[in-house]
């Protein structure tokens, strides 16, 4: 009994962690996670925010209040706009000087924004814990979110290459297809700057011919379907022109600080001079800027791809050489020897 019990029990974490490591697996993980640490933040840090807010007077208060004293007796319509006006200015004062000196206030999609700056890495720095026991629970966080997040990361951009790929050698098989060389016999095939002709050459971008006598299928294969390193620094770029564009529709920005914006948050530079003002586009930030960090491996992946290739066609090549300079070895040898 206590043996089935166990062997159940057994198959069941097993299923349910092979279940977390699924790519499924991986983002619900990280959602959880970043909805749970926001909830954390918001429970520690709130109390003692609004601690800071009842102990602030700024030293303008009472000259405004006495100016509201002055006006609310009057019924002129003058007099009560200058009123509503003489409160906007005070409560938008009110809240500048805090955020001044202590930060951005704490709200749950604030707080959410915080725990993606944290797991990627970025950390702008307008929002930040005050307290000793956020300031652990934000080490500990980091501790566990950063290395969950560049697995998510790592998986997403797998994906996305795979993605990019399907599309990129689409439109070059298409483009194929439709492409005659003069003689009209043979088809021109152009596959990652590799070409590959009826006499088994082919030619890399660097224009260095490259003659395979035992041809390593497994190589070839390799270096066509290998992306050029251009294709997803472009779609990288493309992906921060568009959201900049975005982000001036949503933000009093121009675009040249929008694409500022999106360049360092990519990046995971993060000043934080220029941060989202809209906390009901936090959850969109941090969506576009995990997209934008997981594009970035895309990157990453390809470039170790293109470098990893070259090195096996460097190696193929020095064998080559390596063997041909042995058979000459061998034929002097003999020819020594008659």
């Amino acid at each position: 009994m206590t043996k089935g019990f166990r062997s159940k029990a057994k198959n069941v974490i097993g299923q349910f962690y092979n279940g977390l490591k699924s790519f499924t697996g991986l983002i619900i993980l990280l959602m959880v996670y970043s909805f749970t640490g926001a909830v954390i933040f918001v429970h520690v840090e709130t109390p003692y925010q609004d601690e800071l807010l009842l102990a602030k007077e700024p030293k303008h208060k009472n000259m405004v209040q006495l100016l509201l004293n002055l006006t609310v007796s009057l019924n002129s319509s003058e007099f009560e706009n200058l009123r509503d006006e003489i409160v906007t200015l005070m409560n938008k004062f009110d809240a500048d000087n805090f955020e001044k000196n202590h930060g951005k206030r704490w709200d749950f999609w604030k707080a959410l924004f915080f725990c993606g700056t944290i797991y990627t890495a970025i950390g702008y720095g307008d929002i930040y814990p005050r307290t000793d026991t956020g300031k652990v629970i934000a080490i500990f966080y980091a501790i566990f979110g950063i290395p969950l997040a560049f697995r998510v990361l790592a998986e997403i951009g797998k994906k996305l290459t795979t993605v990019i790929k399907f599309f990129y050698f689409g439109v070059k098989r298409f483009y194929a297809k439709n492409v005659q060389t003069a003689d009209g016999e043979t088809f021109k095939k152009e596959r990652n700057g590799v070409a590959l002709s009826t006499e088994h050459t082919e030619k890399e971008n660097n224009d260095i011919e490259i003659v395979w006598e035992d041809k390593d299928e497994t190589l070839i294969k390799e270096i066509e379907n290998r992306l050029p390193l251009a294709v997803p620094v472009i779609i990288l770029f493309i992906y921060l022109f568009l959201g900049a564009l975005m982000y001036t529709r949503w933000e009093d920005w121009s675009y040249l600080d929008a694409f500022y914006f999106t360049f360092i948050s990519v990046s995971t530079i993060g000043f934080g001079d220029i941060t989202p003002a809209h906390t009901k586009y936090f959850i969109v930030t941090s969506i576009y800027v995990f997209v934008g960090l997981a594009l970035v491996s895309v990157c990453i992946n390809v470039f170790m791809e293109f470098y990893i290739v070259s090195i096996k066609v460097a190696a193929h090549q020095m064998n080559r050489v390596g063997s041909k300079i042995i058979k000459g070895c061998h034929g002097c040898r003999r020819r020594q020897s008659l």
